[in-house]
């Protein structure tokens, strides 16, 4: 086949949307289809370009046999609102340069919008109209519904006008695809007909991350030996609501043997810095996004990892942190209410609790009660390994993505 994936991340970022869409493009390659993907320069979740694709150009590259077009954008130095909208706008617009002058004189066998931006599927609705291509519309994220329900967009007419754009892309499509049951429940709710909606989930990395020792190089580093270590490794953006993590840091900070970790990067990252520094915790620790060969060692450092989420973001997203987690063989803690998709596994997995969202008494009871039951955490690390065994198998998810891809090219 000869397709097209449209979506501004993509590899070499190391987590978020850009990992699952760069492992997607890689195999779809090495089982001999021509790959093309129309990307971004990578920026995430730094929200800063990396240096090496500096200053930002069109250019083309080639990763694990994919084809990658890049195309220029505004990264906004503070995220808002405004600020993400004007960064789709500019990622649209320069990358009509790759559209007039090579994609639209390509026999595509397919095309691929991953979601978001909103504004990946504009130019390929387009072409399934006049040519009747097989479009497929992505959803990672559940964007427009989180811009209204969080407040970060704020203007009627405006919130508008992207939900027609939405609307007319998913009436477009041939398919649509999603991460999880509860965000193809919303999907169906905008008129999504059940024959074209597909749930495809983020995978685990069950060959990479595997259940390790605990005492490893990592945790020399941190400088712990006996002490539990209570994990959230991801992005540290406004959807988390990680302020309840700080928070229970404090509650908890009279015990010695309880240490906070919080890896990764993100538009709150600042903030949430200033905001531990201010309640002077010591039991708190900040770390930087680190690299894959160091990410199964962290995974496996931590005794107990967290899983956060705001009240109004629940089913907008699926936190795909939870797959590697439960493919570490390690408990967690979800901020969540029943209902949700994340309740969902948390309760079939059995490999985790749940806390309602923004309850730092809640979180710093279940982080007290891990801690001090060391065969409850482990009976609950070898249930989430057989969970993800059976339900985020990578091997198997692709494949369906290749039956789905080759049905759409084939009809």
């Amino acid at each position: 086949m000869r397709l097209l994936i449209h979506g501004y991340n993509y590899a070499p970022e190391l987590v978020g949307i850009g990992k699952y869409t760069g492992e997607l493009g890689a195999w779809l390659a090495s089982r001999g289809h021509r790959v093309t993907v129309l990307t971004a320069p990578p920026y995430y979740p730094q929200w800063r370009v990396l240096e090496e694709y500096r200053p930002q150009r069109w250019q083309r590259e080639w990763l694990d046999g994919v084809e990658v077009l890049r195309a220029p954008q505004y990264v906004p130095a503070r995220v808002t609102g405004k600020g993400r909208l004007l960064q789709e706008i500019s990622f649209a617009a320069s990358g009509l340069y790759w559209w007039s002058t090579y994609l639209l004189r390509q026999p595509w066998d397919a095309v691929v919008a991953v979601c978001p931006p909103l504004t990946s599927g504009l130019v390929p609705a387009l072409l399934a109209r006049r040519r009747a291509l097989p479009l497929v519309i992505h959803v990672q994220d559940l964007q427009l519904d989180a811009a209204r329900e969080l407040g970060i967009l704020r203007q009627p007419q405006l919130l508008a006008g992207l939900t027609r754009l939405e609307r007319h892309m998913l009436r477009q499509a041939r398919a649509v695809t999603t991460i999880s049951g509860a965000m193809a429940a919303r999907l169906t709710a905008k008129g999504v007909p059940a024959p074209r909606l597909h749930v495809l989930p983020n995978w685990a990395d069950l060959e990479n991350i595997r259940p390790g020792p605990r005492h490893n190089d990592l945790r020399r580093e941190l400088g712990l030996t006996s002490e539990t270590i209570v994990l959230y490794a991801g992005n540290l953006g406004e959807k988390q609501g990680l302020e309840v993590v700080i928070q229970a840091a404090a509650l908890t900070r009279q015990n010695p043997s309880i240490r906070y970790l919080i890896v990764g990067e993100g538009a709150a990252r600042a903030r949430l810095m200033l905001l531990a520094q201010s309640q002077g915790l010591k039991n708190l620790i900040f770390w930087p996004l680190q690299a894959p060969g160091r990410f199964p060692r962290l995974l496996a450092a931590a005794d107990l990892h967290l899983v956060v989420q705001r009240q109004k973001a629940a089913d907008l997203v699926m936190p795909s942190k939870l797959t590697n987690i439960l493919a570490a063989g390690r408990p967690f803690i979800a901020t969540t209410t029943p209902g949700t998709e994340l309740a969902r596994v948390t309760t079939e997995s059995r490999a985790g609790l749940m806390v309602p969202p923004a309850a730092a008494d809640s979180l710093a009871q279940a982080v007290l009660r891990l801690a001090g039951d060391p065969t409850l955490r482990k009976q609950m690390a070898g249930r989430g390994r057989e969970y993800a065994e059976a339900f985020w198998n990578r091997e198997r998810i692709l494949r369906q993505w290749e039956d789905l891809l080759q049905g759409l090219a084939n009809n």
